[in-house]
């Protein structure tokens, strides 16, 4: 199998690195065990106070892939809006309403798009049936994984760009905090830690072969002498993936909140991979007319998304945050509550496009054999224009 020296580096070090600085163990509320206030490993954090507006702390560098960086913000309600002189509808696809979505599904609920004069509609389809709409001008946004889908879509012609990042782990590789990452069958992995029985067994995720979880699912296989050729890919909603595994139809699953506290006290399984704290794997695609004749409105979406970041979503859940992605996943507030909260970067680090076509080329996931360049594929000026700033932070 093909892999990438780069690639492990980069990502693998750093949660050898997380791993290592490990010194207590966290409550799920996330406070220290022992009283102190010191982080006990390396992770991403937010600026203590980003000022007013869209200041020094609303860009940083896309190169800087350390774990521990200060993701970007600006301050509540900012960038602030600029209506568009016409109601506008923008129609976004989402193949699987979960917590990473929370920045859309919040600024729908709590205004931020009516702040800009934007009607949301908000379609359920599959990525593969998402870029066949937007190439036909049905769809005018994807949000979630960065995907096979998207690479074989900007590969065939279509000019759609990824504009806006995602979530991003609040504590990478602290493997005792049950979060989003790769769940196993404890009988899989023997008490040396040997992985010999995770071979040839299923594992679940959303989007499945072409998920870009494949990305930090393949490093952690190939840590333990395998790769993603050595078990079966199969395509699987969070809730669906963690009723399967529980009940040992799947031996594991790639599973996000809120699907991780069903099987967050299972003992039978057993965290061994988180998302990367480096960059986020899903965010947001804009087609091209947003990028080009249209672009005053994706110019909103992207303001609009990005407040609601700062406004609600800075450093985890605000009250009305948690109320409105509690009912826009129809669960109750306390099963939003219960998980780590969440944080979201709309940064796109540079080359994660390539680390996850790296990973999808290797298994065939996509249908070409040579990695797009990224600027085929990541468009940063949207931000850049939203928050006021010059990219990479100038």
């Amino acid at each position: 199998m093909r892999s990438s020296t780069r690639r492990s580096i980069l990502w693998a070090l750093a949660l050898v690195v997380a791993l290592a600085f490990v010194l207590v163990t966290f409550v799920r509320s996330g406070e220290p065990t022992d009283g102190s206030d010191e982080p006990v490993s390396p992770r991403p954090g937010v600026p203590d106070d980003p000022g007013d507006g869209c200041g020094e702390h609303a860009a940083t560098d896309p190169a800087d892939l350390s774990i521990d960086r200060t993701l970007a913000r600006c301050g509540p309600g900012a960038p602030e809006p600029a209506p568009l002189a016409d109601r506008t509808t923008v129609r976004v696809a989402l193949a699987h309403r979960t917590e990473s979505a929370a920045p859309l599904l919040v600024a729908d609920a709590l205004g931020e798009m009516e702040a800009e004069n934007l009607e949301l509609e908000i379609l359920t389809l599959g990525q593969a049936e998402a870029y066949r709409a937007m190439a036909d001008g049905d769809v005018d946004a994807v949000v979630g994984g960065i995907d096979a889908p998207f690479f074989d879509a900007v590969h065939e012609g279509l000019g759609a760009r990824l504009v806006l990042g995602g979530p991003v782990a609040r504590r990478p590789g602290d493997l005792e905090v049950p979060q989003t990452g790769l769940w196993l069958r404890r009988e899989l992995i023997s008490d040396d830690e040997e992985w010999d029985h995770v071979a040839g067994q299923t594992i679940l995720a959303p989007g499945g072969l072409g998920s870009s979880a494949l990305y930090p699912l393949d490093l952690v296989l190939g840590q333990n002498a395998l790769d993603a050729n050595s078990v079966v890919l199969e395509a699987a909603s969070a809730g669906t993936a963690a009723e399967r595994v529980v009940i040992a139809s799947a031996g594991g699953a790639w599973l996000t909140e809120p699907a991780v506290e069903e099987v967050a006290d299972d003992g039978s399984l057993r965290l061994v991979a988180t998302l990367p704290g480096s960059e986020p794997i899903e965010g947001t695609v804009l087609a091209p007319r947003l990028l080009d004749e249209d672009r005053d409105v994706g110019l909103a979406f992207v303001r609009a998304m990005v407040r609601t970041i700062n406004t609600h979503l800075a450093d985890g859940y605000g009250d009305e945050a948690l109320a409105a992605t509690a009912a826009a996943l129809d669960v109750d507030e306390d099963r939003v509550a219960a998980g780590e909260a969440p944080l979201f970067d709309w940064e796109l680090r540079a080359g994660t496009t390539s680390r996850i076509q790296d990973a999808l080329i290797a298994v065939g996931a996509v249908r070409y054999e040579r990695p797009l360049d990224e600027a085929d594929l990541v468009d940063r000026s949207l931000v850049a224009e939203a928050v006021g700033r010059g990219l990479g932070g100038d």
